[in-house]
């Protein structure tokens, strides 16, 4: 048995060697069976770290290993937590889309059909309003949103900002 095994000799300092002594009275085993143990837990854990990222699991499977086991944890906090924040992008997309229909309603209440001898004009301003519009909305996301300091006051009496 003895020309299967090596010795090997070194040395520690104080606080390494109290943590040693403290681990080998947990296991309780000699110092040299815990270095013995530990080193090759180590070895095990570099390994494990190697495959890690590229072995690929399933989803919800088994995991094995101690890292396996850490980042399929880790993995389904950030799915859970992806899955709410969606969720609630979901609610807040579906009341926009509420409000816009609503809007539309509103303005389609409120506003009458143009005469079919007036479309031209009504089609010509749109478009000119439009663009104007579409501008104002452009600059006012790029100065930081209508939440931040973007929003501005328009002018009296004129189509843009």
């Amino acid at each position: 048995m003895n020309r299967l095994r090596r010795t090997v000799y070194g040395k520690l300092e104080i606080p390494d060697f109290r943590h040693l002594k403290q681990e080998a009275a947990a296991r309780g085993v000699t110092l040299t069976a815990c270095v013995a143990d530990c080193l090759r837990e180590y070895f095990a854990l570099r390994q494990e770290m190697a495959t890690a990222v590229t072995t690929a699991g399933e989803p919800g499977g088994r995991h094995t290993g101690l890292i396996h086991s850490l980042l399929a944890r880790s993995e389904e906090r950030l799915a859970a937590t992806i899955d709410a924040r969606a969720a609630e992008l979901l609610d807040e997309q579906r009341m926009v889309a509420s409000m816009l229909d609503r809007l539309v309603q509103l303005y389609l209440l409120h506003t009458p059909e143009v005469a079919r001898e007036l479309h031209a004009g009504a089609m010509a301003s749109a478009n000119r309003r439009y663009t104007n519009y579409r501008k104002a909305v452009s600059d006012l996301l790029a100065a930081g949103g209508v939440n931040g300091n973007g929003a501005r006051p328009v002018r009296a009496g004129t189509d843009a900002p």
